[in-house]
Order: structure tokens, then C-alpha cells, then sequence
């Protein structure tokens, strides 16, 4: 890796100046998609060295908050819907300052070194040597208690759904191990996720759980880049693949077989080229990977007819997350976003319709442009003090290494508000924590 370590600053460097000879675009967004550059080459030649769940962070908040707002302003300014409510000089002079506040906050500072993974796995090796049966009991109680999870009344719901997500944590395990089926394993769990996705018409945690299998993957076999460069492409066809036909499957899939339904669709959709490349698939792929259309909207609606709330929004977030309901009864949900979406964009919903304002967009709608960068910078800092107290957890407790992706699943979704990830982070804490302790109570695994 040694001899990439230097690349990803020559590309990005690169693809800024190239940008400021060619073309058109404000100096901001130039930085932004720099910005873009310079994480997406550090995270590719680093997989396979590293589980850097930061960098997949700053990743999907560039894609969603700068990549899809540039290519909208470019490409579909006048759509009827998902237009960006302020000029683009407005709108990048908050977002790019904002997405380098947060990603210096997840790396500041950047010269402390962190634990070195391959020492825990290697850890893990060796307590896998006394717990040979410990990625299947994992898959086993993961996948009871996803089975099991109508019964349980609402209030333990999201409890028992954290804990079957333990069952592709079992998945690293299992690559762990040299079982002669594993793979029929890891396939046949998720085809269930597939068929799961399908019924619900939800393909988030499809393409997170199939993401993060892939990292881990590569942390343990080490491939060459030819090998990433595959499965790397591969991720992202089948990415396009689901985006490109989720709108329209969850339009038709009332009434009619919902795996025949998404087959013909992508039939339909990749099979003829030109309905693959036509000017409405393209709009449709802005639009899915624009979140920047919220934010622009609470920009120009906050604060010139409603104030900023100067931290309401963090606060009550805190207070729902933090106490438990039967202490705080008139406490009010934050997650799912209806009222705050209402509140900053002044547009209404729809009954069925649900919307977030997405962390940065709920960091302006408080603190405006500068206070709206610090706060990010203060979370990102915050993720990064929690992610290294897990690396020093593990040097005790090698194996929560391999539980980082069940805490971060919503807390790397940059379309999500403040109380959502704060929310998950902590339940999901909470559940690790459960796990661990009934693993050693009942089954006297040492974890």
C-alpha cells in the first residue's frame, strides 16, 4: 500500500485543476468533487488494509450533499420537483465547507494512530480456535429472532430487528472459519435479504449489509487491485441495477409476483440499452443520489420565515434518545422527519409520505452556515472518539471489531437526521451489549 499512499492527494489535485481549466463550474463545487476524489482513491487502495467505516461516511455524504447537487444544477435544473431551491454559489458555499468541517472532524487529529486491525483479527483467529461453532450460533440467533420479530409487541420491535442483524455479523465469522459450505451459507442468508427487500420493497439494507460484507471480505483475503477492482464494479452495477428499477417496482408490485416483477424490470431497463440510457433513467439516478434539493430548500426557507432553532432540533434529539419514554411522556419523535421537514422547507406532505432534513441540512436549519459547519465538525469528531474507544475495547474484546457494521448502519446514511443516528448508535450499542453479555451467561463463550 505504500507506494498508493500518495495518490489519492495527486488525484484529487489533479481533478481540481483539471476542472479549473475545463469547465464552468464555481470554484466550491470544484473542491467538493476534489474532496470526493481524494477519499474514494484513499478508500479504495486502502480496502483490504484497513476497516475505515469513515471514510465510507464522508464517501456517501459527498455523493448525496455535493456529487448530486452538481450534476442537478447541471443536468435537470428545472426539474419540476427536485430543483434546487438556491443558486448553486449559495448552495456550495454552506455544503463544501460544511463536508470538509465534518470529514476534519472524523480524522482530527491526523496524526493520532489507531490500533491496528490485523493484530484483532488476528486475535480473532485465535478465539475462533476455541469457539469453532461461534459464527453459526451468531447466524442461528440472528435469524430466530428475525423470524420471530411480528410477535414481539412494537415497543421491543427495534430491538429484536438489531439483534438478527447479528446474523450477518455470523458472516464475517464464517470467513473466518474454513467451513466446506460457507459460501453456500452466506449465499443462501442473502438471497433472504433479497427475497426480504423485495416483499418490503426496501433495498437500503440490501446494498449496506452486501457493502460492508464486501470490506470485511477484502480485510481477509487481501486482494490484488485487479481483484477490487471487479467486485468494486460489480458493487456498483448492481447499485445502478436497484436504483434504476426500485421506482418502478414499488409502483407495480401491488399486485403481481414481486420476483418476476423486478426481473422483467431489469430486463426491461439493462437488456434495452436505450431505455437503460435515456434521459429519464439518467434524471431518475440525479434525483435518488441528490439529497442537496432538501437542504436547498431549508436554505431558502430558513431563516427568512422561520428562525433558526438554534439547537431545539439537537436537544429534544438528545432528550428522546437518551431517557426512556415513561420519564419524559410528552417527549415527541423526531425520526422520520415530518414535522421538522415542514417546519425549515415549508412544504407540506403528503399522510404517506415521510422526509428527513439530513444531518447537514438539520445542522443549517439550527446553526446557519457557520454554526451549521462547527456543529458538523463536532459530530464528526464525536464519531471518531466513538470509534476509537471500539478499537480499544477491542484489544480486550477482540471480536466487536467485527460488529462496527451493526452500530454504524444508519449512522453512515447521510440522508438521516441528527435523532435517527443518534438513536441507532445507541441502541444498537445496547444490543452489542446484551449479545455479549447472553453469549457468556447462557452459552459461556467468553466474548
Amino acid at each position: 500500500m505504500e507506494r498508493y499512499k500518495n495518490i489519492k492527494f495527486i488525484s484529487s489535485i489533479g481533478i481540481v485543476f483539471l476542472l479549473i481549466v475545463v469547465s464552468n463550474l464555481e470554484f466550491f463545487s470544484i473542491l467538493g468533487i476534489g474532496l470526493f476524489v481524494f477519499f474514494g482513491t484513499k478508500f479504495f487502495f486502502e480496502l483490504g488494509h484497513k476497516i475505515e467505516i469513515r471514510d465510507i461516511m464522508i464517501l456517501i455524504a459527498v455523493l448525496q450533499w455535493i456529487i448530486g447537487p452538481v450534476l442537478s444544477y447541471e443536468f435537470i435544473p428545472d426539474h419540476k420537483f427536485y430543483y434546487m431551491a438556491v443558486d448553486i454559489e449559495t448552495y456550495m458555499a454552506y455544503v463544501v465547507p460544511a463536508s470538509f468541517a465534518f470529514a476534519g472532524g472524523l480524522y482530527f487529529p491526523i496524526w493520532n494512530k489507531r490500533i491496528d486491525e490485523n493484530v484483532i483479527i488476528d486475535n480473532i483467529k485465535v478465539f475462533l480456535k476455541d469457539n469453532k461453532n461461534f459464527d453459526l450460533i451468531l447466524i442461528v440467533i440472528g435469524s430466530v429472532a428475525r423470524i420471530s420479530t411480528d410477535y414481539f409487541p412494537n415497543s421491543l420491535k427495534f430491538a429484536v430487528i438489531l439483534v438478527s442483524e447479528i446474523r450477518f455479523i455470523g458472516l464475517y465469522f464464517l470467513l473466518l472459519n474454513n467451513r466446506k459450505y460457507k459460501w453456500i451459507i452466506i449465499i443462501i442468508v442473502f438471497l433472504w435479504l433479497f427475497l426480504f427487500a423485495l416483499n418490503h420493497g426496501m433495498f437500503h439494507q440490501l446494498i449496506l449489509w452486501i457493502g460492508f460484507f464486501v470490506v470485511i471480505y477484502f480485510f481477509i483475503i487481501k486482494p490484488n487491485i485487479r481483484k477490487k477492482v471487479i467486485i468494486i464494479s460489480s458493487l456498483l452495477v448492481l447499485i445502478l441495477v436497484i436504483q434504476t428499477v426500485k421506482h418502478q417496482f414499488r409502483k407495480l408490485s401491488g399486485s403481481t409476483n414481486k420476483t418476476e416483477l423486478f426481473v422483467n424490470l431489469v430486463q426491461d431497463n439493462f437488456v434495452e440499452s436505450n431505455n437503460f440510457a435515456s434521459s429519464n433513467n439518467l434524471e431518475a439516478s440525479i434525483t435518488r443520489i441528490n439529497q442537496g434539493w432538501i437542504v436547498a430548500r431549508i436554505m431558502r426557507w430558513t431563516p427568512a420565515h422561520e428562525p433558526f432553532a438554534n439547537g431545539e432540533t439537537i436537544r429534544a434529539s438528545i432528550i428522546n434518545s437518551l431517557l426512556p419514554r415513561f420519564l419524559v411522556p410528552e417527549k415527541t419523535s423526531y425520526g422520520g422527519g415530518r414535522t421538522n421537514f415542514e417546519r425549515f422547507t415549508g412544504k407540506k406532505l403528503s399522510n404517506t409520505t415521510s422526509m428527513g432534513l439530513s444531518l447537514i441540512g438539520e445542522a443549517y436549519a439550527n446553526y446557519g452556515v457557520t454554526g451549521g459547519a462547527f456543529f458538523l465538525f463536532c459530530f464528526g469528531f464525536f464519531i471518531k472518539f466513538y470509534i476509537n474507544q471500539i478499537y480499544r475495547i477491542s484489544i480486550k474484546h477482540p471480536i466487536l471489531l467485527l460488529f462496527l457494521p451493526l452500530l454504524f448502519l444508519q449512522v453512515i446514511k447521510a440522508e438521516t437526521d441528527f435523532a435517527i443516528i443518534l438513536n441507532h448508535l445507541l441502541k444498537a450499542s445496547l444490543a452489542v451489549y446484551i449479545v455479549f453479555f447472553g453469549l457468556r451467561r447462557f452459552l459461556g463463550i467468553n466474548t
